[in-house]
């Protein structure tokens, strides 16, 4: 599976986070609950880039003549015509004139390049194609940006990184909103930022689950969101940010409603039998056909999922609750459930990819639902 981050001259990878190491190991991860604005874009190689714009930009077309000896496409280059590079040309011999050797430049009015100094190499590199009047918003910009956009310090940088050689940055917070369920579970809440510099996307903040670590989680995280705020590339960041809060105040709003709805769950008992109609709910194509009638690959998947319930160490602080069975379910999901490789490496880069793509997300927004279902009905 690509992760598509930027890899440098050195050898580095344009990617930093705090405290857990990403699925593929790479890049730079401190040892530390959070990261500041400046730590993330240094550490992650996004700091410096300095993203500008070209004077002009012009597309090559052909001329219909050679520039030097004037003769046109089919005819013969003179012999003193120097514009033929070709190095087994016969000394002497006349060729032809091709379209590429009338190539001439042909400006595109209210067009531009973007184009940036490389981390590490200090080299110049193209990104895109822009309007005259795209706004360049630096790394460090949006940074800042996103860092008032949650008005408080406790709100720390996460992750960050360069995707598709630099054509993409992103940076994800994590919220102090931390939610905790009834004083031991907690779930991470994070604010994603992405900005293109290729002229092929819009810069914009999701508030989601999933930590960004790659282009994976990326795309994760822009279709699996609870609120979002875009602005397309007419207007720099100014006068945005009360904007962005209130697209994104749903947020918290989800928060407390979701904190409301979990903490109904771990305070509701619920036994093995009633967890088992949990999963007849959530795989009623699997379960809800007579026991005699059930496979070898069925009785696995039913009994793997009762001792989980059961016996699971993940579940300890919440054993015996509609929390631990909707926890169990996806457990079973993102850990239980047979994926492609023979183990190892192989094995573990299928099953991040499948948790990454959303491949189980439909069963997960099952199970919760009908876990709500079993708390409304006790």
């Amino acid at each position: 599976m690509a992760h598509e981050l930027e890899k440098l001259a050195d050898g580095s990878t344009a990617f930093a986070a705090a405290r857990t190491p990403a699925w593929h190991r790479l890049g730079t991860v401190v040892d530390k609950d959070g990261m500041t604005a400046q730590e993330v874009l240094d550490l992650a190689h996004l700091s410096g880039w300095n993203v500008r714009k070209s004077l002009g930009i012009a597309a090559v077309v052909p001329g219909g003549r050679c520039p030097e000896c004037k003769r046109a496409i089919g005819a013969k280059h003179t012999r003193k015509c120097s514009v033929p590079q070709e190095p087994d040309r016969p000394e002497g011999q006349d060729l032809e004139v091709s379209e590429e050797d009338t190539a001439e430049p042909l400006e595109i009015p209210g067009w531009v390049a973007t184009y940036r100094t490389v981390p590490v190499s200090g080299e110049l590199q193209a990104l895109g194609i822009v309007s005259g009047e795209y706004p360049v918003i630096q790394p460090e910009e949006f940074a800042e940006f996103m860092q008032a956009l949650v008005d408080t310090s406790d709100a720390v940088f996460d992750t960050g990184g360069s995707l598709r050689d630099g054509r993409d940055i992103f940076l994800t917070m994590q919220l102090p909103q931390a939610v905790t369920i009834g004083g031991v579970d907690e779930i991470g809440i994070y604010i994603a930022g992405f900005n293109n510099y290729s002229g092929q996307g819009a810069a914009k903040v999701v508030t989601t689950p999933i930590r960004v670590v790659c282009g994976n989680t990326e795309r994760a995280a822009l279709r699996n969101h609870y609120s979002a705020y875009t602005f397309r590339h007419t207007s720099g960041l100014a006068g945005r940010l009360q904007q962005a809060r209130e697209a994104l105040r749903i947020n918290f709003e989800w928060t407390e409603v979701f904190k409301a709805e979990a903490e109904s769950m771990i305070n509701t008992k619920m036994s093995a039998d009633e967890f088992g109609q949990l999963i007849k709910a959530v795989w009623p194509e699997k379960f809800d056909k007579p026991l005699d009638d059930w496979r070898g690959p069925e009785e696995a998947h039913w009994e793997a999922l009762q001792g989980l319930f059961k016996s699971a160490d993940t579940q300890e602080n919440i054993r015996g609750t509609a929390w631990a069975g909707y926890n169990t379910v996806t457990e079973y999901l993102d850990w239980f459930v047979p994926v492609p490789g023979k183990g190892g490496e192989s094995a573990q880069v299928a099953r991040a990819n499948k948790s990454f793509i959303g491949a189980t997300d439909q069963l997960k927004h099952r199970a919760f639902k009908k876990a709500l279902d079993f708390v409304a009905a006790a």
